[in-house]
């Protein structure tokens, strides 16, 4: 599926730190600003998508968060969002 600009922004985002590629404390740094910059563009471009990702990827956040889970069991339920969200 081919997604719009800021809607793969996210994509890559959430990707990189699932992958390991962004450490837990730079996503936590990084996450409110670019949900904050990119949401209502993600709104626009796919309204359903982005509603999907409210209920998934932020809700697993701010469970996660709430929860003061470790990183790896942060990792997952993000992990397990994502893939809720795109439907994997």
């Amino acid at each position: 599926m081919k997604f719009k600009k800021r809607t793969a922004f996210m994509i890559d985002f959430i990707s990189d730190y699932i992958n390991g590629e962004i450490e837990r404390y730079f996503f936590d740094l990084d996450y409110s600003a670019y949900v904050i910059k990119h949401f209502p563009h993600m709104e626009r471009e796919d309204a359903l998508l982005a509603d999907k990702f409210a209920f998934t990827i932020d809700s697993a956040y701010e469970d996660g968060s709430d929860l003061d889970l470790s990183d790896e069991e942060f990792k997952v339920k993000i992990s397990n969002a994502f893939d809720e969200w795109l439907d994997k």
